[in-house]
């Protein structure tokens, strides 16, 4: 009988000493769902070992500026380039706006680009293809030619200038080093064939787009503060702005309406 109590004392005793073994390792899928890398950059993961961090009662750090671009026809002064950028002569979603925050204070604060990204530029049946563009500094741009006939691209305009004749199947990769933001947009042309053009807008910061074929645009991940949110159509020559407060977690939406009065 005192053997068997003594036995039990002790399978007691290792019971408690010896607990199961619980997952704490935060990248285990089962301890902590994946998040995408959007979620990263603004909610960090909370450390479900330790309690809630501090990233559950902050605020986002960013907000949004979203809206849509709508030129308004006028019979009196038409606009011969309408049938080009907008397909819903209803509603006036106008297509290939460039839209984007100017000022020194946001290229202050811009972040610095991942790395340089590349854009092609074709020339095909005797147009420039996308006819208007919008990259950042030291992105370059690949200009190939589609047609028969040799081309050049001739950029007259801007900060970085340069000369190139593009044989048919040809390419020039041409680095962008000068920011010229929504004002100073490089123009480029054909030497062989004038009715060819196209806009290459260059900026220091991120905060750009251009407008789809619904005219719509969204500036993503802006950080809070004042700021002049400014529109440029080149092949109309409309221009427009308007000052803008931009709130942490929250989106500022904005209609964009222009007429042949915004024609600059």
């Amino acid at each position: 009988m005192a053997l068997v109590a003594v036995w039990s004392l002790w399978h007691v005793h290792s019971a408690v000493a010896e607990p199961m073994e619980v997952a704490t390792d935060p990248t285990d899928p089962a301890v902590r769902p994946s998040i995408d890398q959007k979620d990263r950059q603004t909610s960090p993961a909370k450390d479900d070992t330790h309690g809630a961090s501090a990233a559950d009662t902050s605020a986002p750090a960013t907000g949004n500026i979203e809206g849509v671009v709508i030129y308004e026809a006028d019979r009196k002064r038409p606009w011969r380039y309408r049938r080009y950028y907008i397909a819903d002569r209803k509603k006036g979603y106008l297509a290939e706006a460039v839209v984007a925050l100017t000022g020194s204070k946001i290229k202050r604060n811009a972040p610095k680009p991942p790395a340089s990204a590349k854009w092609v530029v074709d020339q095909e049946n005797f147009r420039f293809v996308p006819e208007i563009s919008a990259i950042r500094v030291g992105d370059t741009v690949t200009f190939t030619n589609s047609d028969p006939e040799t081309h050049n691209v001739n950029a007259s305009s801007g900060l970085d200038r340069f000369n190139i004749n593009i044989g048919r199947g040809q390419e020039h990769a041409q680095s962008f080093r000068h920011s010229g933001g929504i004002r100073r947009p490089v123009r480029l042309g054909c030497v062989f064939h004038s009715g060819m053009r196209c806009w290459i807008f260059v900026f220091a910061h991120p905060y750009y787009q251009i407008t789809k074929a619904d005219g719509r645009f969204c500036i993503e991940d802006v950080p809070p503060g004042k700021y002049e949110l400014a529109m440029a159509h080149p092949a109309g020559d409309l221009r427009w702005n308007q000052k803008v407060n931009v709130i942490a977690g929250q989106t500022v939406r904005v209609e964009i309406r222009v007429s042949p009065d915004d024609k600059q």
